[in-house]
C-alpha cells in the first residue's frame, strides 16, 4: 500500500517500557517457534506441525462443552497426545495471554495457567522459562468476557494458525510472517467466526508497527465510522493509525492511541461518571488560585535545583526548598546530603530526558532505600519535572490520582507500570478533565489547573456555605459510597446551580473519609480488586440487595461486613444476623414470644430485620445495612415470607403476618453471604436470586486472586511463597467450589509456624474428606509437599 501526502509518520506500536518485553517475546515466538522448528520455552528442536496436528485432532476436532473448568477439560482432551503437542498447548497459552493487560489477569495468573498445562505431562516437556516472565507482566489490551468465556475457541485458533504456517516451506513463512498482505492472506485462509479478538491480538502482536492494538471489532467499527469524515471516508483502522498524529508519549517517542485523548472523544461517549466530576469541578473553580501558586513556587525552586545540577553547583539547597512541604522526602533529602555526586547526576536526568522518561531515569539512579514509601518516588520526581514547564508536567498529587482516576471512569495504570508510565496515565486522566471541561479542540486551562482541581476536590474539607445535603452528597460521591435517595441531597448534575464558594479549606485524606480506596487497602485488594468493590457498591445501590457467595476462607463475612461499614459510615448502623436451619420468620421478621412481665401471655417481638428497618426509616438521611451471614443455611422462602414483595417493591407496603403495615426504606441495604462449598445446605430459589445481584468470591478470580500476595507483600514480603502454594493446591484440587481460600493465611502474626498449622488442622481435614478415596491427590496437598513445589527446595512431607 503506497504512502499519500496525508499519511503521518505515526505508528501502532505502544511505547511504553512494560510493553517492549511483550514485543520481544512476540518477535522470538515468530522467529524461532514459527519460522524455525523450535521452542519457545526451551530452543530445543520442536515439530510444530506433527504436535498441530495432534491438537487438532485431540481438541479442535473435539471440542468439550460439558462442565469442568478449561483447564480440567483441556488435560483430559489432551490426554493421549504427546507431551510435544503438550509443549506447544503451553507455549500457545503463553501467547493467548500475551496481549492482555495485568488490569485484566494478573501476571502471576497467567504463569500459573501456562505452567498447569505443562503440568499435564510428568516428563517429556520444558519448564517456562525464567527470561519470559516479564512478557507476561505487560500486555496492551483488554479483550474482554468472552476472550475468558471462549478460551476453547481462541486456543483452537491459534492451533490452526500454527497448523497453517506450519503448512508451509521455511522460506514462505518467514515471507508470510513478515509481510502485511501475504500474512493478511493466510489469516483469511481461517475461520474466524467468533474468534475475531484472537486474530486481532495476532496481527498486533506480529505487525505491531501497523496493527493497533484494538481487539474489539465493534471498537474498530466504531472508530472507523469516527474518522470517516476526516479522512475522506471509512478505513480500516490500521489505515486511520496511519494518517494520525501519535498522541501517546514516553520521552521523545510516540504512537497513535485510539484509547487516550484526543482520539477517544471522536468514537465514545463521555462517561456520566466523567460528567458528575465535571459537575462537582466547576463549584471549586473559584478556590484555585491560593493552591495553585504554591505548586508554581514549587516549580521555581525544582527548575533551581536541575540547573545547579547541570552546571555542576550545590543542589541540596534548592531540593530541601522544592520539598520543603513534603515530610515523606526528608529520607530523599538526607541521601542527597550525604551523596552529592550521585543526587546531581540523578537530577540531570531531568535536562537529559523528558516527561515520564525522565521520571524513570531519575528514580533509577536513586537507591530504593532513599525513597522508601509507595507514593514518594513519584512525588519527588513529579516536583523535579515540574522544571520542565508545571503547565505541561504538574506535580504527582499522591492519593488524590488513585481517586481522581476512579471519579473520572479514566483508565488506571496497570500493576507493573512503571512510575513513569503511571505518571503517564495521570496526565492522560487531565488532559481529560480538561476537554470535559472545555471541548475537544479548546481544552479548559492547563494540566497544572487540572492537577490542582483534582488535588481540591479530593482533600477539601467543607467549604463555607454548603449545607448538609449539599455536603453529604458530595462527600458521598467523592468516597463512592450510595447516597440514599430519600435524602434532600442535590444531585451533581443540579450543583452548577448554587453559588460556587469563594474558598474551600484543605486538609489531609483522613480515615474518616473511607473512601473505596481505603476500602480496598483494609481488604488487600489491588486495582482490579478496586474495580470489583466499585461494582459491588453500584449493583448494592441499584438493586439495594447483594449476595456475596463463594467456598470458604475468601473472606465472604468479613468483605461483606467491611462493605457494609464502608457503606454505612458507621458500625452502629450495620446489624449483622445469621441463618441456620433453626432460622425462622418469626426469629427475623416478627414473631410471638413469652412476656417477660408476664410469662401467661405472649407479645409480638421485631426480629433483626423489623428493628433496623424502623430504624432507618426514622432516619432518611443515614445508610443502614443489615448483613445476613450463611443466607441459604436457612428456610429462605419461609423466613422472608411476604418480604418477598417488598425486595422488589420497596415503594410498597405490606400488611405483616401480625396485622402490621410495613415497607421497606429506601436507605436499607441487605448483603447475604453464602457458601458455595456445602452442598448439603439449600440452594437459592430463583425468585430470590431474582431480586439480589450475586458476586463471586473465588480463588483464581477477581479479586480473591491476588489479595493473599498483596496482603504479605505488606505484612511479610518473605512469605511471599505462600501464595504460590495455595495457587498450586487449587491446582491439584481442580473443583472450583473446593478451592481453598486466602483467608487461612491472612491473620496477624502469620509465619511459615502458623501457616503450617493452619494449613494441617484446618484446612486439611476438609480436603481429606473431599478426596477420601484419592491418597494420591492427598500427598500431593501436603504443606511440605506444596512448599517444596513452589520453593524448588528439597521436600519431605513427613519431615517437620
Amino acid at each position: 500500500m503506497g504512502d499519500s501526502d496525508d499519511v503521518t509518520t505515526g505508528r501502532s506500536r505502544v511505547v511504553l517500557p512494560s510493553a517492549q518485553p511483550m514485543y520481544r517475546a512476540a518477535d522470538r515466538w515468530r522467529d524461532e517457534a514459527l519460522i524455525d522448528d523450535h521452542s519457545l520455552f526451551s530452543g530445543e528442536p520442536l515439530d510444530g506441525a506433527a504436535a498441530a496436528q495432534e491438537l487438532v485432532e485431540a481438541f479442535v476436532l473435539q471440542p468439550d462443552v460439558g462442565a469442568g473448568t478449561f483447564y480440567e477439560k483441556l488435560e483430559q482432551q489432551l490426554e493421549g497426545v504427546s507431551p510435544a503437542a503438550v509443549q506447544l498447548a503451553a507455549e500457545l497459552m503463553f501467547v493467548y495471554y500475551l496481549i492482555v493487560t495485568t488490569g485484566a489477569v494478573k501476571p502471576e495468573t497467567k504463569r500459573q495457567h501456562v505452567r498447569s498445562v505443562l503440568g499435564f505431562r510428568a516428563s517429556g516437556t520444558s519448564a517456562f522459562p525464567a527470561d519470559l516472565f516479564p512478557a507476561l507482566a505487560g500486555g496492551v489490551a483488554n479483550p474482554g468476557t468472552a476472550y475468558n468465556t471462549y478460551r476453547w475457541k481462541m486456543l483452537a485458533y491459534l492451533i490452526r494458525f500454527v497448523e497453517a504456517v506450519k503448512a508451509r516451506p521455511r522460506s514462505e513463512r518467514e515471507a508470510t510472517l513478515t509481510n502485511w498482505d501475504t500474512f493478511q492472506q493466510l489469516l483469511e485462509g481461517l475461520d474466524e467466526q467468533s474468534v475475531w479478538t484472537q486474530r486481532y491480538a495476532l496481527e498486533h502482536l506480529l505487525f505491531p508497527d501497523r496493527a493497533p492494538k484494538i481487539v474489539s471489532r465493534d471498537d474498530r467499527q466504531a472508530v472507523s465510522k469516527a474518522f470517516a469524515g476526516r479522512l475522506s471516508g471509512e478505513l480500516p483502522v490500521d489505515e486511520v493509525a496511519r494518517r494520525l498524529e501519535p498522541n501517546a508519549w514516553y520521552g521523545e517517542r510516540g504512537c497513535v492511541d485510539f484509547y487516550r485523548t484526543p482520539y477517544r472523544e471522536q468514537w465514545q461517549k463521555q462517561s456520566p461518571k466523567l460528567t458528575a466530576y465535571v459537575s462537582w469541578a466547576r463549584r471549586f473553580l473559584d478556590a484555585m488560585e491560593g493552591p495553585r501558586g504554591q505548586w508554581l513556587q514549587r516549580a521555581q525552586h525544582a527548575g533551581e535545583a536541575v540547573s545547579a545540577a547541570k552546571q555542576h553547583e550545590d543542589v541540596i539547597a534548592p531540593l530541601r526548598a522544592a520539598l520543603a512541604d513534603d515530610e515523606s522526602a526528608q529520607s530523599f533529602l538526607t541521601w542527597a546530603r550525604d551523596n552529592d555526586d550521585d543526587a546531581r547526576h540523578a537530577v540531570t536526568a531531568f535536562t537529559e530526558y523528558r516527561g515520564a522518561e525522565a521520571v524513570d531515569q531519575f528514580l533509577g539512579r536513586i537507591p530504593s532505600e532513599a525513597l522508601p514509601m509507595e507514593t514518594t518516588p513519584l512525588t519527588v520526581a513529579s516536583t523535579l519535572l515540574m522544571a520542565q514547564g508545571a503547565e505541561d508536567f504538574p506535580l504527582w498529587p499522591g492519593a488524590a490520582t488513585s481517586i481522581t482516576t476512579r471519579l473520572t471512569d479514566t483508565y488506571a495504570p496497570h500493576q507493573t507500570a512503571a512510575a513513569g508510565e503511571k505518571y503517564d496515565m495521570f496526565l492522560e486522566c487531565l488532559d481529560i478533565v480538561r476537554r470535559a471541561l472545555g471541548n475537544v479542540e479548546e481544552p479548559w486551562g492547563t494540566r497544572l489547573d487540572a492537577a490542582v482541581l483534582a488535588d481540591l476536590l479530593v482533600r477539601t474539607s467543607r467549604p463555607d456555605g454548603w449545607d448538609d445535603s449539599e455536603w453529604r452528597a458530595f462527600e458521598g460521591w467523592r468516597a463512592g459510597k450510595a447516597v440514599p435517595l430519600t435524602s434532600k441531597a442535590i444531585a451533581p448534575t443540579a450543583a452548577s446551580a448554587i453559588t460556587a464558594p469563594t474558598a474551600a479549606r484543605t486538609a489531609e485524606v483522613s480515615s474518616s473519609l473511607a473512601s473505596l480506596e481505603d476500602l480496598a487497602t483494609s481488604l488487600s485488594m489491588d486495582n482490579q480488586g478496586m474495580a470489583w468493590l466499585e461494582e459491588t457498591v453500584d449493583l448494592l445501590k441499584h438493586k439495594r440487595q447483594l449476595i456475596i457467595q463463594g467456598p470458604p476462607g475468601t473472606g465472604k463475612t468479613y468483605i461483606g461486613r467491611k462493605l457494609a461499614e464502608f457503606l454505612a459510615g458507621d458500625p452502629a448502623r450495620v446489624t449483622v444476623t445469621q441463618f441456620h436451619p433453626g432460622t425462622s420468620y418469626e426469629d427475623f421478621v416478627q414473631g410471638l414470644r413469652p412476656d417477660p412481665e408476664n410469662p401467661t401471655s405472649f407479645t409480638v417481638v421485631d426480629g433483626p430485620l423489623l428493628r433496623v428497618a424502623r430504624e432507618a426509616g426514622e432516619h432518611p438521611d443515614n445508610t443502614y445495612v443489615l448483613l445476613v451471614d450463611e443466607i441459604n443455611r436457612g428456610n429462605v422462602p419461609a423466613v422472608f415470607g411476604e418480604l418477598y414483595y417488598l425486595l422488589e417493591y420497596r415503594e410498597h407496603e405490606v400488611t405483616l403476618t401480625y396485622g402490621d403495615v410495613f415497607g421497606l426504606p429506601e436507605n436499607l441495604f441487605l448483603i447475604g453471604t453464602m457458601n458455595t462449598a456445602d452442598r448439603s445446605i439449600t440452594a437459592l430459589d430463583s425468585a430470590l436470586r431474582r431480586r439480589f445481584y450475586v458476586r463471586d468470591l473465588r480463588p483464581g478470580e477477581v479479586p480473591v486472586d491476588g489479595m493473599l500476595r498483596q496482603h504479605l507483600q505488606t505484612k511479610d514480603a518473605e512469605l511471599g511463597w505462600l501464595a504460590d502454594l495455595l495457587a498450586r493446591a487449587n491446582d491439584i484440587i481442580k473443583d472450583r467450589d473446593q478451592y481453598v481460600g486466602p483467608s487461612h493465611f491472612m491473620g496477624e502474626g502469620m509465619d511459615e509456624t502458623w501457616a503450617r498449622r493452619a494449613w494441617e488442622n484446618t484446612v486439611m481435614p476438609t480436603l481429606r474428606e473431599v478426596f477420601y478415596s484419592r491418597p494420591d491427590i492427598l500427598i500431593d496437598l501436603e504443606f511440605e509437599t506444596l512448599k517444596a513445589a513452589v520453593t524448588q527446595t528439597a521436600g519431605d512431607a513427613a519431615a517437620d
